[in-house]
């Protein structure tokens, strides 16, 4: 373990004996709208799309299309799916739409459309800002994009483009991978491995026969996720399906949202949206405040309008191999006139830190979440978790322990992200490898919550430096979502 890497107890890796803790999965808390969409190109199928901070500056990058129909049976013409983007001038919180006055709509350039494309529709496009520093400074901002072009003519393909702005995107060529890409494909720079890695959509049979295009498609195919990495952004080596614990369920993945964790060097997080026609029990939408409008939505969109989705969370320190929760991150929430069926809990692809709305409180994640899909303008909300706090090591009041694997002391100090009841605590002490507390190295109990508090010895950690140690850590009513060594 390097100097003063943050570990993230997300899971029980680092762990070497465990008597009484549970690792601990938090939900995250609703905010503000960020994004109102209520512009005459923008529509009921707004979404897929994509947040990026570029130096101190956050843009929005999101699909709009006002030519689907409805659930009314309702078409407006024009259009056929155009890139948006939308900036933020307080760090993150609400966004706003400039002019860019470069693609006409409807007569007039007075739009903030920043890609359309005349002979094709599209259906995503992710935007990425590209960390490689070897990466020319005309193709920093990366986006993806997929186009179908007939099985006839060799079927779905992922078109890569390139800018230096953001905002004018020339294409550049197609990328060596096979898929049927329709989804929203993200790629990621990582730079303990130096390469990019590429996640994309594609099928397999229930049989688990690989099915890498459109030809001689069938309803029981299954969605799932692969990956592929390349040092140079040409030239991909295809590694398959991204995999799971052996024997965990599978269902329909419709995305991945697949990111490094920015906090953490080796962390790979991802939102993928998971799916499921529920048509043999759909006496329960006939009990929803949405009852009145079922029919309608069935006759527009078939399955779709028997089918939910929600979203889960996954995580992975190689970006091939995930630990996937099965409990829900985001559902539709409480049912009201707007959820509970096809295209709920897709989530903008990326996370920022913004301010917290409490004076002298910490920086806190966000990300957003489109609502409304297909039934009115789709709106992005915000939604916010502590920071490292998607999971803890959480001891109930009773109390409990975790002793950590062994590690070599590098650091000079040791800080803890950590939080308490008014009656609980934890206390932190450095350890022999098996398992004794060394002398000096017991800390005094400690109670609040912070997401940086430093941990005091009787004696400095710069003298075991060199040293192969374990941590201890004693809970009560406490949870620790990471730690710094």
């Amino acid at each position: 373990m390097e100097q003063k890497k943050r570990i993230l107890c997300w899971d029980e890796k680092n762990v070497n004996k465990n008597d009484g803790v549970s690792v601990i999965a938090h939900k995250p808390i609703k905010k503000n709208l960020a994004l109102i969409c209520d512009c005459e190109w923008e529509g009921v199928h707004n979404g897929y799309a994509s947040a990026l901070k570029v130096g101190e500056k956050h843009r929005i990058y999101y699909r709009a299309d006002s030519s689907r129909q409805r659930i009314d049976g309702q078409k407006i013409p024009g259009g056929g799916g155009v890139i948006c983007v939308a900036e933020s001038r307080d760090g993150g919180i609400t966004y706003k739409k400039p002019n860019i006055g470069k693609y006409e709509f409807n007569g007039t350039k007075n739009n903030n459309i920043v890609f359309a494309r005349e002979e094709k529709t599209i259906d995503n496009f992710s935007v990425f800002y590209d960390k490689n520093p070897a990466c020319p400074k005309d193709e920093k901002f990366k986006a993806l994009c997929e186009i179908n072009l007939g099985n006839e003519c060799g079927g779905t393909k992922l078109i890569y483009y390139a800018s230096e702005d953001g905002y004018d995107f020339r294409e550049m060529y197609c990328l060596d991978v096979e898929g049927t890409f329709d989804s929203f494909n993200v790629m990621v720079w990582d730079e303990n491995t130096e390469q990019y890695f590429l996640y994309y959509r594609a099928f397999h049979t229930p049989e688990g026969e690989d099915r890498l295009s459109w030809h001689g498609a069938r309803p029981n195919w299954i969605r799932h996720v692969r990956v592929a990495t390349s040092k140079d952004f040409r030239v991909w080596e295809k590694h398959g399906r991204i995999s799971f614990e052996e024997g965990q369920e599978e269902y329909q993945l419709y995305t991945n949202q697949i990111t490094k964790y920015y906090r953490s060097r080796d962390t790979f997080i991802g939102f993928p949206v998971r799916y499921r026609d529920r048509a043999a029990e759909k006496r329960n939408f006939h009990h929803m405040p949405l009852g009145d409008r079922h029919e309608n939505i069935t006759n527009v969109y078939g399955r779709e309008g028997t089918a939910v989705t929600d979203c889960v969370i996954m995580t992975s320190n190689d970006g091939f191999k995930f630990d996937r929760r099965d409990e829900a991150f985001l559902t539709p929430g409480v049912e009201n006139r707007n959820n509970w069926w096809y295209g709920n809990c897709y989530t903008v692809y990326g996370l920022i830190e913004t301010e917290s709305e409490e004076e002298g409180a910490p920086n806190e994640i966000s990300f957003y979440m489109g609502e409304n899909y297909r039934i009115k303008n789709v709106n992005f909300r915000r939604y916010t978790v502590r920071l490292d706090g998607f999971f803890s090591w959480y001891a109930p009041y009773k109390g409990g322990s975790v002793l950590t694997k062994p590690f070599t002391v590098e650091a000079e100090e040791m800080r803890v992200n950590f939080a308490t009841s008014a009656l609980g605590g934890m206390t932190v002490s450095i350890c022999g490898e098996g398992g004794e507390a060394l002398e000096g190295y017991t800390s005094y109990e400690m109670f609040g919550d912070s997401v940086d508090r430093p941990v005091e010895f009787e004696k400095p950690i710069s003298a075991l430096k060199g040293s192969s140690v374990c941590l201890k850590f004693a809970l009560k009513d406490a949870h620790l979502y990471s730690f710094e060594i």
